[in-house]
């Protein structure tokens, strides 16, 4: 995968099966998929959960030997490839049956899809000996050979470098005649402009990519840009708090985009149920806002958990006024942050709650619930946090917990 292209096909069965692991289906059994794969493997600015595809990994492995090749100009790499291609990256041919060929081949794939990936990589320049003058992207976004030229095809030493062009009595010495009027006088003017913010320095002359702000080519990067290309996209990211597990933040993201089985989402499915009202309450059909916010035992609980936290609970029945009353809630960023965890925890046990009710023999204990919240809270946040608080100062005061 470092080195080869991967097929459509192949991409797509890996897919598969690591879908099918994250639904953990079993072959012997039907089981419904409640979201799409690729809604998992999008970032979660965009709303998914940042799995991300093997696709851009594929990609992203293809372009780091184009950054090796650029960049690594003694390796053995880059020395074999210039042997057989030339030296000017520009100037080699993809059409032939090769490795090198193929990865340039998805170079201008992925070009033409919107990604120019050269583009984003350009020589710094110290002291000039080791960029071309013309064929190197080095002080505009592409080489100056393709923004000048008519000022290019005058130039007898079309492979000269910065310093030679520096050291020369003029910019103009090696062109094989005389500037004329028009386009050309316009482009050597122009160019003259650009070049009279270089100065040459005494560091070595190397290569910056122009994805993160360090100039470091990053696999990563590269993975996360394709990611946000390629796969859906919805307006709002996924909540995500770093004190809980990360189970927990997967069901609530889950719960969020109402793709849990709910029994309203059951019967939607087709699935044949003898009721579809709530196990808990037994009043009203269920669904997610149902589950964690209208049913009289999640009212409970959270009226209990902002008492708990010495904050007004603004009443709300669906996850989008519960998002409009929590951002109104006047905390440290650190400390809303744990609280919301606790409302996630809150949710998770509510979740559990309720499928106790529907599978269990036993009836569950509403009135170690609470008790559960806190606690599985508490081991979240105090084990992801650097600074240690007590028990007793969580169960009592933790909306003065300094962070």
């Amino acid at each position: 995968m470092s080195i080869y292209k991967v097929s459509k096909g192949v991409l797509h069965e890996l897919e598969s099966i690591r879908s099918k692991f994250f639904n953990g289906i079993d072959p012997l059994e039907r089981k419904i998929t409640w979201i799409a794969w690729e809604k998992v493997l999008a970032s979660k600015k965009n709303g998914g959960l940042g799995v991300s595809s093997l696709f851009a990994l594929n990609r992203a492995l293809l372009l780091k030997w184009v950054w090796r090749f650029l960049s690594n100009d003694g390796s053995l790499w880059s020395l074999v490839i210039k042997a057989i291609y030339g030296s000017s990256f520009e100037t080699h041919s993809v059409k032939y049956s090769s490795t090198w060929c193929s990865i340039l081949r998805e170079v201008q794939v992925l070009s033409g899809k919107g990604f120019d990936f050269v583009s984003h990589v350009k020589k710094r320049v110290g002291n000039g000996q080791n960029t071309k003058f013309w064929l190197d992207t080095w002080i505009l976004d592409s080489p100056l050979s393709v923004r000048f030229p008519r000022l290019f095809a005058l130039d007898s030493n079309k492979q000269v470098s910065v310093a030679s062009k520096w050291a020369a009595s003029g910019f103009n010495a090696s062109f094989r005649r005389e500037i004329r009027d028009g386009v050309e006088r316009q482009q050597w003017t122009d160019m003259l402009s650009i070049l009279g913010t270089v100065i040459l320095s005494p560091s070595f002359d190397h290569w910056v990519c122009g994805l993160n702000g360090d100039g470091t080519f990053r696999v990563k990067d590269i993975r996360a840009i394709l990611d946000d290309m390629f796969l859906p996209s919805a307006s709002e990211a996924t909540r995500w708090v770093k004190y809980i597990p990360i189970k927990i933040n997967v069901f609530n993201w889950r719960a969020r985009l109402d793709r849990l089985p709910a029994r309203c989402n059951l019967l939607n499915r087709g699935v044949v149920l003898e009721s579809s009202l709530c196990p808990i309450c037994g009043l009203v059909p269920e669904d997610a806002q149902h589950i964690f916010f209208q049913c009289e035992l999640a009212k409970s609980v959270l009226l209990r958990i902002c008492r708990w936290w010495d904050i007004h609970w603004g009443d709300a029945t669906s996850f989008g006024d519960w998002n409009s009353w929590f951002s109104s809630i006047q905390l440290s960023s650190k400390l809303k942050l744990m609280l919301e965890g606790v409302f996630v925890v809150a949710w998770w046990h509510i979740g559990s709650f309720r499928n106790q009710t529907i599978f269990n023999d036993v009836t569950p204990r509403r009135v170690v619930l609470l008790d559960d919240i806190i606690s599985r809270s508490f081991m979240g946040c105090s084990n992801r946090y650097s600074s240690s608080f007590s028990w007793d100062y969580w169960l009592k005061n933790p909306y003065l917990i300094s962070l």
